[in-house]
Formats: structure tokens, C-alpha cells, sequence
């Protein structure tokens, strides 16, 4: 990577970074409504057009409304700004509206050669980036957590990113065996050892400093949590890989200088706050 776009991803690192940690710490709600649905749209927004770009037809439009639609939806009732149904009732008449609305709209549009694929990838889309993107959201309302629920979704985003830093800085200093050429010829083994302790000593160092904020995790927890959160960040990071290399693209998209798109900036995430998320709720309820 050369010194200039090394430069170029850092200063848009600094800039994203402080407006979502500043939104996050903020506890202002209308910023979680604003910031989460927008990345999320541009993120579903982008996946389609990747696979549009290979020559696979999707509702582009109309799975990109109802993934932004379902996060700000899921907002409005995990923030208790909506009353009168649960996350999950929720979640499954959601999955119902999509899944009748794309038949639906199939019905009505005889051009497509492969109608089959084309409603299966626009669901695939909307499960991939919308669903697993809304347990940042669900971390931010945790309600064992109360008010520093935003403080576990800086959590997982410092850790999981610390993941994406480490494994970068040792890879490319003591990198030697490849991990998934065909996939990601820059990662290395070495580069994965480097990410598990840079996500370890970050996740260790946070609790430290936050111990009342991050109450709900302890430090004898955070090696094994660095080391899970490490790999979920790796496979979330191969897994758009995977998507990308399909559609013969380097980035998802063109949004964020020196870094691609929004799909690029949250792919490790859309793994790892599920993981998060699971783990939490497992040991509250064990006590």
C-alpha cells in the first residue's frame, strides 16, 4: 500500500471516527435513527450493485427501502419510541412484508430471466447487511446494560476494528504465510496472531478505563471475547471478500476516500455484533 493512500485511509478513519463515536457517546437517539438506517441503506444499496455489476438482477431499490425502512423501524420500537409490539414479533412480520412484497412484485414484472434468484438474493441482501447490522442497535439498547448500552457498541466497534489494525500493521511487518490467497492475498497467518492481541489489549484497556460503563464485561472475560470477536471480525472481512471478488470489484463502492464504501466500513462488524450480542445474553441470563 502505497504512503499516500496509507495517509488518505487514515485521515478518513480520524473524520469517521469521531463523528460515530461522537454520535454513540452522544446518547442523543435521533443520531442512532439517523446514522445507522443511512450506513446500513448504502451498505444493502452497494451489495446489490455488486451483484448487479456481475450481471445478477435484484430488486435493488425496493430491498434497499425495506432494509433501511426495517433498522429505522427496529430503532423506533428497541428505543421505546414505538410501543405495542416486540423485536421479535417484529423481526418475523418483517421477513413476512419482504418476502410477500418481492413475490409480488415479481409477479408483476415478466422481463426477468432468472425471477427465482433474483427474489433469492434480494432476501439474502437484507438478512446479510440489514438484519446483522441491527445488532448494533440492539447492543445500544441493551437493556441490562441501560443508558451504556452505547458504550458496548463503541466496544465492539474499537475492538473490532483494533482487530482490522493489528492484524494489518503485524501482517505487514512480519507477514509470511498466506492465509486465503484466492480471497485476500494481503492477509497473512502472522497478520491474524497480530489481530487477536491488538483486539485483546484493546477490549482489556477499555474496560480498564470504563469499568462502570463497561460493567456488563469483565476483565477476565477479554481474552476470550478479543479472541472471538478477532475471528468473527476476519470472517465478516472473507465473507465480503468473497461477494467482491464475485463481482470483480476492489471496493464496494466509492463513498469513503482510501477506505471504498459503506459496505467495506461495516463488513467485520455485520459479524461481529451478532456474536457480541449472543454472548451478552448468554451470561446475563446464566447470572
Amino acid at each position: 500500500m502505497a504512503a499516500s493512500e496509507i495517509r488518505l485511509r487514515s485521515v478518513s478513519a480520524c473524520i469517521l471516527s469521531a463523528l460515530v463515536f461522537g454520535a454513540l457517546l452522544s446518547g442523543w437517539d435521533i443520531a442512532y435513527a439517523t446514522i445507522i438506517p443511512l450506513i446500513g441503506g448504502l451498505a444493502l444499496w452497494e451489495f446489490y450493485g455488486a451483484l448487479e455489476n456481475r450481471g445478477i438482477r435484484t430488486f435493488r431499490r425496493l430491498g434497499t427501502a425495506c432494509g433501511a425502512g426495517f433498522l429505522l423501524a427496529s430503532w423506533g420500537i428497541l428505543s421505546g419510541h414505538v410501543g405495542g409490539i416486540g423485536q421479535p414479533l417484529f423481526e418475523w412480520i418483517c421477513m413476512l412484508v419482504l418476502l410477500l412484497g418481492l413475490l409480488t412484485r415479481q409477479v408483476f414484472d415478466r422481463t426477468q430471466a432468472t425471477p427465482v434468484v433474483t427474489v433469492a438474493v434480494t432476501i439474502f441482501g437484507a438478512l446479510y447487511v440489514a438484519w446483522l447490522f441491527n445488532f448494533v442497535t440492539h447492543l445500544i439498547y441493551f437493556p441490562p446494560a441501560g443508558d451504556n448500552g452505547r458504550f458496548l457498541a463503541c466496544f465492539l466497534i474499537v475492538v473490532t476494528k483494533m482487530t482490522d489494525i493489528g492484524a494489518y500493521l503485524v501482517g505487514r511487518r512480519f507477514g509470511r504465510h498466506k492465509m486465503m490467497p484466492i480471497l485476500s492475498p494481503r492477509k497473512t497467518w502472522e497478520g491474524l496472531v497480530g489481530g487477536f492481541v491488538f483486539a485483546a489489549c484493546s477490549g482489556y484497556l477499555l474496560v480498564v478505563l470504563f469499568p462502570e460503563q463497561l460493567g456488563l464485561i469483565r476483565p477476565r472475560w477479554i481474552l476470550f471475547i478479543g479472541i472471538v470477536i478477532a475471528a468473527a471480525s476476519v470472517v465478516g472481512d472473507l465473507a465480503e471478500s468473497v461477494v467482491k471478488r464475485d463481482a470483480q470489484v476492489k471496493d464496494s463502492g466509492r463513498l469513503i476516500p482510501g477506505i471504498g464504501g459503506a459496505l467495506d466500513l461495516i463488513d467485520s462488524i455485520l459479524f461481529t455484533a451478532p456474536i457480541l450480542f449472543l454472548w451478552l445474553q448468554i451470561v446475563h441470563r446464566a447470572g
